[in-house]
């Protein structure tokens, strides 16, 4: 018997050497999932960390028959070969960021999905967008686009990457 499938949107940052951290990241996303769409890059400050070097941030959208816990688990294994390091520091600087923020279905409350950060942080609201339009923020019922054209309708023409990068 084969088991569910499940679609998902994770959000990938780095400010500590993104040129190198987020091609790797997404080689190994790309072995263990299926990914369906990659969003542009983005460039975006820091928060909470005056003089620390800008993220390069994006989204991800893939499908795998991991549960949310599971693909936070191989979340944080990715982030372990890419060199990340946790400190008590929210806003430290780091190789890679890999959080799942978004999961197609109904999820128990201690699944943590949607992430909060979906609708409150443009990094995270518009990439995830760019890739999922159509896909809806269960506490409001709208579509990510909706949201990110509501909430942040200048964020992605003030921080998209151009494609020459």
């Amino acid at each position: 018997m084969s088991r569910p499938r499940h679609e998902y949107l994770l959000s990938v940052g780095s400010n500590i050497e993104p040129a190198r951290w987020i091609p790797h990241a997404l080689a190994l996303v790309e072995r263990r999932f299926e990914v369906t769409a990659v969003s542009p890059l983005y460039d975006v400050a820091a928060e909470g960390a005056p003089g620390a070097p800008p993220f390069v941030n994006l989204a991800v959208r893939l499908v795998t028959d991991l549960p949310p816990r599971g693909l936070r688990e191989a979340a944080r294994s990715i982030e372990a070969l890419c060199r990340r390091v946790r400190t008590e520091d929210r806003y430290a600087p780091r190789t890679l960021d890999l959080d799942v923020v978004f999961g197609a279905g109904d999820w128990p409350a201690e699944d943590g999905l949607p992430d909060p950060e979906l609708t409150q942080a443009g990094y995270v609201l518009v990439p995830c967008a760019a890739i999922w339009p159509d896909a809806r923020e269960p506490a409001s019922g709208r579509t990510l686009r909706e949201l990110a054209d509501e909430r942040f309708p200048d964020w992605a023409s003030a921080h998209r990457r151009p494609e020459d990068d």
